[in-house]
């Protein structure tokens, strides 16, 4: 009797079951899951030919959300620094678009490149991936700056030809960059000489017809430790054409305010260290009179340098950049403590001709708090 119970019990649940499973399959239970699908108009992108010097290099890839819950773009990774992504990360519902910005740096990186980005997103769980690529070529035509070319050497456009480095540190390699551009209906090559041990010009061997380019002058500082004072250093820059003729040539120079390593000074010798102070620091030379058939005349000015400190105050330079100013002699002047120096600053009515002056007198000595000193210069002829 038992026996039968326990069959019956069991044709119960067999049966139960069996209900369970036509309701599993014929119910809401059995719908189909919803899915995000990550769909790109196209996976690759060609730039072509791109200037190293042209700037960043940007291409948006479009992608649809074809499937029908939302999509997260949960990350994308770049295969090389030199190229940075950015993407929609809001969730795109079903239908949408959504954006994926690839952008490449192409400084430093001539020739042929062929860079991925890689597309997480949280289709199967976030597991799936997706590769976009992008590729070109790389040439050095450097992009056409805004620069005023003061004059032409040899045909070829320079923005400057003196660089003057202002704020020039003895410990590290300065920089300053110039602009050029070449007018030539060919392509010109370039050479220097001359060019001082502590110095190191970077510059292209040759330019093509109506390209722009720069021109790096670097000076190591660590080389110059035995120099002071303001000092013009030159040296030649020469422009040929293909046919190794000269077209032509010009000095540049570098300028700079070379001072003492103050980090090795001790704190009783900062104490002890000489002072300037300067009186008299802006000369003004109003209508100077021409002499005799408009020859002649001169005017003179003084100012004032006096030690204010406690030690020998040495003047490595007293110069300006305007060779009209005429100054004296100074390199290596010493100043005992507590004492003055008057200098006379001339300038004459002839050499005004063309513009009137107005500059600055640079003094350069072993004060820490002030190497480097200016006394402005300004003068007008009679009319």
């Amino acid at each position: 009797m038992n026996k039968v119970k326990n069959r019956k019990g069991i044709l119960i649940i067999a049966f139960v079951a069996a209900s369970c499973m036509t309701f599993a399959q014929n119910g809401e239970t059995n719908a189909k899951p919803e899915l995000p699908v990550f769909t790109p108009e196209s996976t690759s992108h060609d730039f072509g030919t791109i200037g190293e010097n042209d700037g960043y290099a940007e291409h948006i890839f479009k992608f649809k959300n074809t499937g029908d819950a939302p999509l997260t773009v949960n990350r994308v990774l770049a295969s090389c620094g030199c190229t940075r992504p950015e993407w929609t990360e809001t969730p795109v519902e079903p239908g949408q678009e959504g954006i994926i910005i690839i952008t490449f740096n192409p400084k430093g990186r001539l020739g042929n490149f062929n860079k991925s980005a890689t597309v997480y997103t949280n289709e199967d769980n976030g597991y799936k991936r997706h590769k976009l690529t992008i590729t070109g070529n790389v040439v050095e035509k450097p992009s056409d700056p805004y620069a005023t070319y003061i004059d032409t050497i040899g045909g070829v456009g320079i923005e400057a030809k003196d660089l003057i480095y202002k704020n020039f540190n003895p410990e590290k390699t300065n920089r300053k960059a110039m602009y050029i551009k070449n007018y030539n209906a060919e392509t010109v090559y370039f050479s220097w000489e001359n060019v001082p041990e502590y110095i190191s010009v970077n510059a292209p061997e040759s330019l093509k017809a109506d390209w722009p380019g720069e021109i790096s002058v670097i000076i190591d500082g660590t080389k110059t430790a035995e120099k002071r004072g303001r000092t013009k250093d030159s040296f030649q820059w020469i422009i040929k054409n293909q046919d190794g003729n000269v077209l032509g040539s010009e000095d540049i120079t570098a300028t700079v305010n070379y001072i003492d390593d103050f980090k090795q000074l001790s704190p009783l010798q900062s104490v002890n260290a000489p002072h300037l102070e300067i009186k008299n620091s802006q000369l003004a030379f109003e209508n100077i009179k021409t002499g005799i058939l408009g020859l002649g005349g001169t005017a003179s000015k003084e100012f004032i340098l006096s030690n204010t400190g406690k030690s020998d105050l040495i003047l490595h330079s007293v110069s300006s950049d305007d060779k009209r100013i005429h100054l004296p002699e100074l390199k290596g002047k010493t100043i005992k403590a507590g004492e003055s120096l008057n200098v006379k600053v001339t300038v004459k009515a002839k050499e005004l001709l063309n513009s009137n002056i107005e500059d600055d007198i640079y003094v350069v000595c072993n004060d820490p708090k002030g190497p480097v000193r200016m006394v402005k210069v300004t003068a007008i002829k009679n009319k």
